[in-house]
């Protein structure tokens, strides 16, 4: 079973990772009256990576983003909370973001710590070294959500998973 884990993992690195979950595209496309598929106004396409190079999860109706990096070396995840065009650093007073792992009826919830500079009481930077929830994180078996607090209003993404081929 480690050794399908790690293979899926390894596929997931081999191949860069998209998250999708922006349902505004249709939406507006419909709004615009045409139906030919492009991004208009919602200030990022569904391929374009964060500032970071990251993986792009959206939180509410475009209020804000999430943006994440996997570091395969360290395994080490780390998320970036981003305003609703997905462009600049939003820093929170949150202690850590949630990420809830479903796989068949079991449920466990991880903890991704916030990283604040000296002296600081916000932060747009999480990060977790966690090595089992890296695994989980790229298993297309695992159903995984992740929970943020923004201005006192609870938010929650999807962290879909793609095949790789």
């Amino acid at each position: 079973m480690k050794i399908t884990k790690l293979l899926l993992l390894l596929c997931a690195i081999a191949v860069p990772v998209s998250l999708a979950g922006c349902t505004a595209e249709k939406t507006e496309t419909a709004e615009h009256g045409d139906d030919h598929g492009h991004d208009h106004d919602h200030g990022h396409s569904h391929e374009e990576a964060g500032p970071h190079g990251g993986h792009l999860i959206e939180l509410g109706d475009e209020d804000y983003h999430l943006e994440w990096n996997h570091d395969d070396e360290a395994h080490a995840l780390t998320f970036y909370v981003l305003d609703g065009e997905a462009k600049k650093e939003v820093k929170i007073p949150a202690e850590n973001l949630q990420i809830n792992v479903t796989v068949g009826d079991d449920t466990k919830s991880f903890d991704v710590p916030a990283v604040r500079a000296d002296g600081e009481d916000t932060t747009a930077l999480f990060e977790t070294n966690d090595a089992d929830l890296f695994a989980l994180i790229e298993d297309d078996a695992v159903k995984a959500t992740i929970d943020a607090q923004i201005d006192g209003k609870p938010f929650q993404g999807i962290i879909e998973h793609h095949h790789h081929h």
